[in-house]
């Protein structure tokens, strides 16, 4: 398989699965900000390994189970919209991205160390 097809693809499922995520959030992830930070596909387009970042939740470890326990529902809803264009609807594997945590982090030790500056 040729990266340029599975890069596509994947670029397809993040579209696709942000747009899920976004008409799912009410209902089933209590209002929680999901972001879809990044899809890779195996080369033989079988497994989807999907980094969800996860804003304004304390218990993200408990909204992943939770996202896990609705993938049946998830990938449905991502067969009904790529159904079509693939002949088999990868499995979806989710993985917290912690790149949204390091960058806050990192703004408030920049703020921490401003705030320093100005009070020398």
């Amino acid at each position: 398989m040729s990266g340029k097809r599975t890069d596509k693809l994947a670029r397809q499922i993040q579209r696709d699965l942000g747009e899920i995520f976004n008409s799912l959030t009410y209902r089933l992830f209590e209002n929680a900000f999901i972001t879809i930070m990044e899809v890779r596909v195996s080369a033989d387009l079988g497994i989807a390994k999907v980094y969800i970042g996860i804003m304004n939740y304390a218990k993200k470890q408990e909204l992943l189970e939770l996202i896990q326990h609705h993938n049946p529902i998830i990938r449905k809803m991502l067969s009904d919209k790529i159904g079509k264009q693939v002949r088999k609807i990868p499995n979806l594997n989710f993985y917290l991205d912690d790149t949204l945590d390091h960058a806050e982090h990192i703004e408030q030790l920049l703020e921490k160390i401003r705030v320093e500056e100005k009070n020398k």
